[in-house]
């Protein structure tokens, strides 16, 4: 029974929203290949650049007591059978409930692990109130949150009432729909007809007059999606484009032995190395040349080898040799700017993995120090009446 009251008694910490948070947070449940990036704009050409995308995340931040009513489609409640939907039960655990709204149900593309798996498979026919306590008397969810969240020093249990909270909202496509996850509704909210290719564009749409309505109210809010990761997405766009070279430099050696000379293609290597060579030193990211990575694309999803085969066999084969060695200078040319993407995701995830670390640093014994240093030195005194 202690054991029970001392886990009860652990608050969930709090988690401000931060890319860098949400994708650590992911790992910490034991996801792999996702990361969260915020959306500053709603435009199509933002939202194009979102592909591959899992789902949506509106967060919204108000006070407990503030109804946001939408009565746009009020009526539109409804339960789904291959839908995971839990209520929002506990506010600081906002992001838990945003990220898992959007996971538990791309499990045919994301790898959950064993834990979330399991956790799925136990609560999965739970009522939406239930799932949402469900997921925060699980230990391992509540470890995996506060892993990432800013540490509080313990204090005599007292009752914290907050002035605003976050309130999730997503929207994933499922069953040829787009559905909205309110974590403060009833159950899912069915939107609108929707395919794998077009869903993100209706999604921005709905987010479009959803935020008008909280713009109305002067509501703040902030949009993010769950993508997969952009260091796979990348990685696989080198090995096509190497598979692309492979195939235009065979080509053209069939078709014209001395091509490499017409447009001194050794020159062209090595800038191209020296510049890759020049970026991974100016990151400190210690990526090798893009010549080091696999070419094999026997690794790529079903559908982008399809793709690659599609690329192939338009753009390499009958062409005549003055388009292929065109051809092949854009390949060397997009695949410098696709491994320039690459090592700045790589030191953008360096930099999350600080952040942590800063993040869950405790300062308060250098702060007590520093104060006892300015009083035994008689300098607190003279700050205070300074600036005070």
């Amino acid at each position: 029974m202690a054991r029970r009251e001392s886990l009860e008694d652990e608050p969930w910490l709090p988690i401000e929203p931060d890319p860098g948070a949400f994708s650590q947070l992911c790992s910490s449940m034991g996801v792999q290949g996702v990361q969260v990036e915020q959306i500053h704009s709603l435009s199509r050409g933002v939202f194009q650049t979102l592909r591959p995308a899992h789902g949506i995340i509106l967060l919204v931040r108000h006070k407990p007591e503030k109804n946001l009513r939408d009565d746009a489609f009020a009526t539109n409640s409804t339960s789904h059978p291959n839908i995971y939907f839990a209520n929002q039960a506990v506010h600081d655990a906002y992001a838990m409930y945003a990220l898992l709204s959007i996971l538990m149900n791309c499990a045919g593309s994301i790898d959950l692990g064993t834990e979330l798996n399991h956790i799925k498979n136990f609560s999965g026919e739970f009522p939406p109130t239930l799932k949402g306590l469900s997921l925060t008397n699980s230990k391992v969810l509540k470890d995996a949150h506060n892993s990432i969240g800013r540490p509080i020093r313990r204090r005599p249990r007292r009752v914290v009432h907050r002035d605003e909270i976050y309130h999730y909202i997503t929207y994933i496509p499922i069953g040829g729909y787009l559905w909205e996850l309110d974590g403060f509704k009833k159950g899912p909210v069915r939107l609108a007809a929707c395919t794998e290719t077009n869903w993100i564009d209706t999604a921005r749409s709905e987010l479009q007059r959803k935020i008008d309505m909280l713009q109305k109210y002067q509501i703040p809010f902030s949009v993010w999606s769950v993508n997969e990761d952009r260091r796979r997405v990348y990685k696989r766009l080198l090995a096509r484009k190497a598979s692309v070279k492979d195939a235009i430099e065979s080509q053209l050696n069939s078709q014209e032995p001395s091509w490499r000379e017409a447009i001194q293609a050794q020159q062209w290597d090595d800038e191209y190395g020296h510049a890759m060579n020049a970026e991974r030193c100016k990151r400190e990211t210690g990526i090798d040349p893009i010549y080091t990575y696999s070419r094999s694309i026997d690794e790529l999803p079903e559908h982008e080898r399809a793709e690659l085969q599609a690329e192939l066999k338009s753009s390499v084969q009958g062409r005549s040799t003055q388009e292929l060695m065109d051809l092949w200078l854009q390949v060397q040319d997009d695949s410098l700017r696709i491994y320039s993407r690459l090592n700045d995701e790589l030191e953008k995830h360096q930099r999350y993995e600080r952040d942590m670390m800063l993040r869950q640093h405790d300062y308060t014994p250098f702060i007590k120090s520093y104060i006892k240093c300015l009083v035994a030195g008689g300098h607190l005194q003279r700050i205070v009446a300074e600036y005070l």
